[in-house]
């Protein structure tokens, strides 16, 4: 194994399945994919052919084959033996607790996995009681019909479909018709998701994952229904799997840490890859925990980005998710990253003991201590990897989408020991009027004045949301046309923004372009350039970002302001700002425009100020300590109006209470048309143009 994991050390993920990569799996049924339990890292399979499509005729086949169920018992009773007693104990302490009654209903729908278990532990040991449970849960759903919001009868549909997978040959013909009945008008009702299928983003992938499930439980017994299937299959295939394949093809996401667990849930991937003769694991799902690797910050907790509605999310509600790539893609990194839950049913299933975890500052193998994540427009930069790091976000996402993405890019987050500069405001779901849509949401939250990026204040701009007129922050705007499908996304998509441009890394430090003109809107914004470089090895104590932008208007009077935000009020004594948070510090420096104008904005009542309006969250809402929306920000502005701008600025990071960084530490250079900085022992020069910056350090 030693030797296996140097391997995968050295070719990297993509690498090592090339090594490993076997034939699938054959058995008195044909030839298969993925089997519970296999030791090879298993081929896609993906039939051009639809006519070779086949469905596994027996049950269960979602999510694990009747044939695996020797397997799985065999791995409850040993090396999973804890995990299954695990699993036990919750049922019978907390689901057992509650009636069918209760858990076939409401909240309970969309977070299925309880029944799911259930119904999980009734296949695996036969057990009379909990087949009688699961048969009471079953009855609850199939009299309520397919009523509520789509939450609820999405989530009815995939309990359904499981229940009468698992316990089929333990229900009558009476109970199989009833059911039957039931998961066929569910199938109708969520039918719009077919319909309408948004690969970027939106509900629908879970919509049509429901129908696939119910479709798949279904059509052996029902042929007639081979045509739907194929229809929602080629969603998949054709769809959402080329979306997630190219924007995750070096594992992160651009809507953040706290939804790409959801957006890239492993639930479908699990049961195409047991029910059919096509295999859906990606290489692509072996890099995904790489990003809550990277992600995370020196507190445990990961950047207020996107929609989040925590910040302390992991990979464990999404367990499918992270065994894909620990278990069956054999990644030790993940499996280091794999903790014990309640729910450790994706452990049970999918889970490999004989890999061993890789901690991220393992001494034979460290991983680098910065990455680009690619097609997802995040670069991450960091120091080390205890509590003492300083991680760097830079984000510059390559498309548009809506949703749970913001208008950020071109935009950056720092941390030490505490949020530093901060992707303020929260996503105040759990609130009367709050959450996605809700006016804070709307006119500060998802809008680039709340991010540490770059705005052109036209007073004459009108910005919608939805159709919603809302504020004008001067940032980047929704638009009304939405992306729906790789193409759209791709370069020459309408949806496609040019993104990271460039990323270098080396030891001492890494250094990143984004160019997010294309984000603006073109009457408005004609150049949006930002560079950043983390120096990670200097003269000081800490690492030290340096940022130089290169802004164009369409006409002089149209405003530009450098934007940094920080959770509490900062201090400024000419072109320093100066800003502490829980044993951090940061201080920075407006090296260019020289005689800049710096504004401070916040406190009271003006903690989302936008154009002369509060919007500030929804108070009401679920308690979020873990998240430090912060409250002030600063601005930074030219003195004098023109159509082309640059901003260079110098961020030092320390320790609270630390000697004043002093001015002569950032000295401005003007040099051979250039604009830079001498610091800490480095000579950082950006061009006008530009072309690449020149990063030298002093000998």
């Amino acid at each position: 194994m030693k030797n296996k994991m140097h391997q995968y050390i050295r070719t990297g993920i993509k690498g090592v399945i090339g090594l490993l990569s076997v034939f699938p799996f054959t058995d008195t049924y044909g030839q298969w994919g993925y089997t519970i339990g296999q030791k090879e890292i298993p081929s896609v399979i993906i039939h051009s052919d639809t006519s070779l499509v086949k469905v596994y005729p027996g049950h269960p086949r979602l999510y694990f084959r009747d044939t695996d169920l020797p397997v799985i018992r065999e791995r409850v009773r040993s090396d999973f033996r804890q995990e299954w007693n695990e699993l036990l104990s919750y049922l019978k302490e907390q689901t057992l607790q509650f009636s069918p009654e209760v858990l076939g209903r409401g909240r309970y729908l969309k977070h299925w996995d309880i029944g799911r278990n259930m119904a999980f532990v009734a296949v695996v040991t036969e057990d009379e009681n909990y087949i009688r449970w699961v048969k009471e849960w079953v009855r609850v759903m199939v009299n309520d019909g397919p009523v509520g919001n789509d939450d609820e009868y999405r989530g009815r549909l995939m309990s359904l479909a499981v229940a009468y997978d698992w316990l089929y040959h333990f229900l009558t013909v009476r109970e199989k018709r009833t059911i039957e009945k039931a998961i066929l008008e569910h199938l109708d009702t969520n039918w719009h998701f077919s319909a309408y299928a948004d690969y970027v983003g939106g509900h629908s992938r879970w919509g049509n994952f429901s129908l696939l499930t119910g479709l798949l439980a279904l059509v052996t017994d029902k042929p007639e229904l081979r045509g739907k299937l194929l229809e929602i299959r080629e969603h998949w295939v054709r769809g959402y799997f080329p979306v997630q394949g190219w924007i995750t093809e070096k594992g992160g996401y651009h809507m953040g840490w706290n939804y790409s667990a959801p957006y890239l849930s492993g639930r479908t991937h699990s049961v195409m890859s047991s029910a059919t003769n096509e295999c859906v694991y990606f290489p692509w799902q072996a890099e995904i925990p790489l990003f809550w690797i990277y992600g995370r910050q020196g507190d445990g907790l990961f950047a207020n980005t996107g929609d989040a509605y925590s910040v302390d999310t992991d990979l464990q509600d999404e367990q499918e998710l992270l065994y894909i790539s620990a278990g069956i893609y054999k990644n030790p990194y993940a499996a280091w990253l794999a903790k014990p839950t309640k729910d450790p049913f994706a452990r049970i299933l999918y889970a490999d003991k004989g890999v061993r975890p890789v901690a991220p500052d393992d001494k034979a193998t460290p991983l680098p201590l910065s990455r680009d994540f690619g097609n997802a427009g995040i670069v991450m930069a960091r120091d080390r990897w205890d509590e003492e790091t300083t991680l760097l976000q830079f984000r510059s996402v390559p498309f548009y989408s809506a949703n749970h993405h913001h208008r950020d890019e071109n935009t950056f987050t720092i941390h030490y020991k505490s949020p530093l500069a901060i992707d303020s405001g929260m996503y105040d779901e759990g609130c009367e009027n709050g959450g996605y849509g809700s006016t804070h949401w709307c006119n500060y939250f998802t809008r680039t004045i709340a991010h540490n990026g770059i705005i052109v204040f036209d007073p004459e701009q009108e910005y919608k949301v939805y159709g919603r007129s809302v504020s004008n922050d001067g940032g980047q705007p929704y638009r009304e046309e939405e992306p729906t499908k790789l193409t759209d996304i791709l370069p020459g998509g309408h949806a496609h923004l040019d993104g990271i441009t460039l990323c270098r890394e080396t030891d001492k430090y890494t250094y990143a372009v984004g160019n997010a003109t294309k984000a603006y809107d073109t009457n408005r914004v004609s150049l949006a350039q930002r560079e950043i470089i983390y120096l990670r090895e200097n003269t000081t104590s800490r690492p030290l970002i340096i940022i130089f932008d290169r802004v164009e208007s369409t006409r002089e009077e149209f405003e530009k302001r450098f934007l940094l935000h920080t959770v509490h009020k900062p201090e400024i004594t000419g072109n320093r700002l100066v800003a502490e948070n829980g044993g951090g510090r940061l201080t920075s420096f407006t090296l260019y425009p020289e005689n800049a104008r710096l504004e401070l904005i916040g406190g009271e009542s003006r903690e989302a100020w936008v154009n002369g309006v509060n919007y500030p969250l929804n108070k009401n809402c679920w308690p979020k300590p873990q998240i430090q929306t912060g409250a002030w920000r600063l601005e930074v502005s030219p003195a004098t109006k023109q159509m082309k701008d640059y901003f260079l600025h110098v961020l030092f990071v320390d320790d609270a209470g630390s000697p004043e960084i002093t001015s002569d530490k950032a000295i401005l250079i003007k040099e051979n048309g250039r604009l830079g900085a001498s610091v800490a022992g480095w000579k950082i020069l950006f061009s006008l143009d530009g072309t690449p910056a020149v990063i030298d350090e002093h000998k």
